[in-house]
């Protein structure tokens, strides 16, 4: 292996370099390139491997050891970079291309043979790639976590402390699926900087227990969406990814599922890396970052946990299926220090990597990390490119917040005689009330049930009752018929008053039994009456619990208009689908009005205008106590909350400003040491090791290109109204760009983001 990535390295030095010894063989081999595909003799000298002859002629075999048939390294490097920007572009449709140019029939093992030589170009650019991290120092242990995003790591040593001092999230996604045994005679291994090995995952597989005993609503909500199904289990042996990603995109770690759902054990292993490699105070975001904080509590690595002072919260979107207590004490909007990061970094790495996802299905294991680990490899070289873009549009978001909100909230503080002090006092009294519901004791269902049976006894009794009242009936003379009796109207109508008896006098009998067997398991000697107190008391419970289901009614339809809707205003829903849609609104609004009347039998007014406003599940838990003193409470009034919300943007806000100022001033002083070093260590090696400093010198052109546009892009930053960071003076080597530019640094991931915040 040595022998062939020297030998590439020296055709990247000088594509025409002689040999160094007098040939005293050759083969013949069929060379395709991207253009044409020739028979050409092949010089080898004594005790040379045929691929590396082959690579001092920029070609790369198709076998190890008797090639007969050669892919150019230009062809191999085009498809390479075609892959890392269209993961979709499968082996099989480059070698297709290439038949179609040479006008050839394609045949599958064309296809092999192309995969045989573009897996052994892969472990040549690895090989190379760990030779230059050497020479530059890169080799360290967790290197890339610690320096793969500049803004979070390359600490300076007069920045001001933060906290939390990095915001990372970590969560799972089950696209990245493998069929079980496929490509099992495939022994390779493929060695992932990314990969937390299943042997540290594994040390927490007993805290699965725990997890399991910590489930709330809020886990549940996501389970049902997460589910992982027993044939799933069955057919797939990596059935997804579980990866964590700093605030600004970059992959840190991945960890496989194997034949699992989403498990505690792979968040464990995951925070427990986090925490070994950064250190303290961090804040990690995960969808169910509410209940996973108590399983960490009570797993084998709380002790590290809590003395490292490390939190986890609930991602931004993720919100919408927390309940308000839950949101409370874990959404972002109510969290010290995280600014207006909304932590759905992994939601963007998901949707980027799901293109890889029908290549790898049935890959061999080796196979499959190795187009994960190139997928991850080129998101974070996609994510370092855009890392000026996303300060630069942060810093305008944190500015438009403060300067739209704060004049607003200012006059509203004002007209409603508020302070600063009262939107944090409410959050901690509304959270109060709120764990005080929760702490209620559930009442004993059987006494609720035997409540439920006497309303029913007393109701059936009452039916009974009014049917057996009239004891006689009044017939006249001419009801009667001269040869059969009694008519046939009146005939029916006491026919029908007879039944309408049984089946009263039916109903009666079970409803008496009911009760009966009710009394008979509570114990009860004599029956409760409405006076008594046991009566008064689950009577009060069954009405309460009879208001929660109809809250819950309404919330479920609210919910499900509130989809209809998002739908509704997607551009690509066709016309047809949009008739549906706004049938199944029309048909909702009504169900909802249904729902609100049964509502306002129970509890006070509610218009329907109020509730259709409602936009996630947290504003129904005030709806869910039928308590009339909560209408007293000035965080219960829709007007307040509003005040409130808005002024927690603007404090996160200017948060989000005060780490932008240190992130700025961490890159800007990268990307001139990275050059510098980068520069300094490709010219020391020029001497003993040129083709090794050609690599390094190659790299560099990379880097500057990039930190170039990096530092116009500061210079845009520095120059925006209101920016109160460290300012630098514009450098030499920065080249005019407008920040906003539709081009390949701003990509349809970097477009969506913006879109989504």
């Amino acid at each position: 292996m040595e022998s062939l990535h020297c030998a590439f390295l020296l055709w990247k030095e000088n594509p025409c370099l002689p040999f160094a010894q007098a040939p005293t063989t050759s083969f013949h081999v069929t060379m395709v390139d991207i253009s044409n595909v020739v028979e050409q003799s092949v010089d080898q000298a004594p005790n040379e491997l045929a691929n590396v002859s082959l690579l001092k002629s920029g070609y790369l075999g198709c076998s190890p050891l008797q090639p007969t048939l050669a892919i150019s390294l230009g062809c191999l490097e085009l498809y390479h970079q075609i892959r890392r920007r269209k993961p979709s572009f499968s082996v099989q449709g480059m070698v297709k291309v290439l038949c179609a140019l040479h006008n050839r029939t394609y045949f599958q093992f064309l296809r092999d043979q192309f995969a045989v030589a573009f897996d052994m170009y892969l472990t040549i650019l690895r090989e190379v790639k760990t030779l230059v991290d050497q020479a530059l120092g890169r080799d360290t242990p967790h290197w890339h976590m610690l320096h793969a995003c500049p803004a979070c790591n390359y600490k300076q040593p007069d920045e001001p402390p933060l906290y939390p001092v990095r915001l990372d999230a970590f969560n799972g996604n089950n696209s990245l699926k493998r069929v079980d045994g496929s490509g099992h005679a495939d022994e390779c291994v493929f060695q992932s900087t990314y990969l937390i090995p299943a042997g540290e995952v594994d040390l927490f597989k007993d805290d699965d227990d725990a997890a399991s005993s910590n489930n709330s609503t809020c886990t549940e909500n996501w389970k049902v969406a997460n589910t992982t199904s027993e044939n799933s289990i069955n057919v797939f042996d990596q059935t997804g990814v579980f990866v964590s990603a700093c605030r600004h995109g970059i992959i840190q770690t991945l960890v496989e599922l194997r034949r699992s759902g989403e498990l505690a054990k792979y968040a464990l292993a995951t925070a427990n890396k986090l925490i070994d490699v950064y250190g303290a105070n961090g804040v990690t975001g995960y969808d169910i970052g509410c209940s996973f904080s108590k399983t960490i509590a009570a797993s084998s690595v709380a002790d590290k946990v809590k003395k490292a002072n490390h939190r986890f919260v609930v991602n931004a979107f993720h919100r919408h299926a927390h309940n308000r207590r839950c949101q409370l004490q874990y959404h972002a909007l109510y969290q010290k220090g995280l600014g207006i990061e909304d932590l759905e970094t992994c939601e963007h790495v998901f949707a980027g990597s799901n293109a890889i996802a029908p290549l790898i299905r049935h890959a061999s294991y080796f196979h499959w990390l190795q187009f994960i680990d190139l997928q991850f490899d080129q998101w974070d070289l996609d994510r370092y490119q855009e890392l000026s873009q996303f300060l630069y549009n942060n810093y305008k978001q944190a500015l438009h917040v403060i300067n739209e909100l704060a004049p607003v909230v200012q006059e509203l503080k004002q007209h409603l005689d508020l302070s600063d002090a009262d939107f944090e006092q409410w959050n901690i009294e509304e959270l109060q009330y709120l764990e005080a519901l929760a702490a209620e004791p559930e009442y004993d269902p059987e006494k609720i049930a035997y409540v439920e049976a006497l309303q029913s006894l007393a109701k059936a009794e009452a039916e009974y009752g009014s049917i057996t009242s009239v004891q006689f009936l009044s017939y006249a003379l001419a009801d009667f018929t001269q040869n059969s009796g009694l008519r046939r109207g009146p005939q029916t109508a006491t026919r029908a008053h007879e039944a309408e008896r049984r089946a009263t006098h039916n109903k009666l009998t079970l409803e008496m039994n009911a009760a009966l067997d009710l009394e008979h398991q509570l114990g009860l000697t004599e029956r409760w009456t409405p006076h008594d107190p046991e009566y008064q008391e689950a009577l009060e419970y069954l009405n309460n619990h009879r208001f929660i289901r109809a809250v819950q009614r309404l919330e479920g339809l609210v919910v499900q208009r509130l989809f209809e809707l998002a739908k509704a205003n997607l551009a690509s829903t066709g016309y047809k689908m949009r008739q549906q849609i706004s049938n199944a609104i029309t048909r909702c609004s009504s169900a909802i009005r249904h729902a609100l009347e049964h509502y306002n039998q129970l509890a006070y007014i509610l218009k329907f205008s109020e509730v259709a406003s409602y936009a996630w599940l947290g504003e129904f838990e005030l709806l869910k106590s039928s308590r009339q003193e909560i209408l007293t409470k000035p965080w219960s009034s829709k007007a307040n909350r509003e005040v409130a919300g808005k002024y927690f943007k603007i404090i996160r806000a200017r948060e989000e400003i005060e780490r932008l100022n240190i992130e700025i001033s961490c890159l800007q002083q990268w990307v001139e040491d990275e050059d510098a070093h980068l520069l300094t260590t490709a010219t020391s090696l020029e001497a003993n090791q040129p083709a090794l400093a050609h690599e390094i010198h190659h790299l560099y052109d990379k880097r500057v290109r990039m930190n170039n546009v990096h530092r116009a892009r500061l210079q845009a930053i520095y120059a925006l109204p209101g920016f109160c960071g460290v300012f630098i003076d514009e450098l030499q080597s920065a080249v005019p760009i407008e920040v906003d530019e539709d081009d390949i640094l701003c990509d349809e991931a970097a477009c969506l983001e913006s879109c989504i915040t």
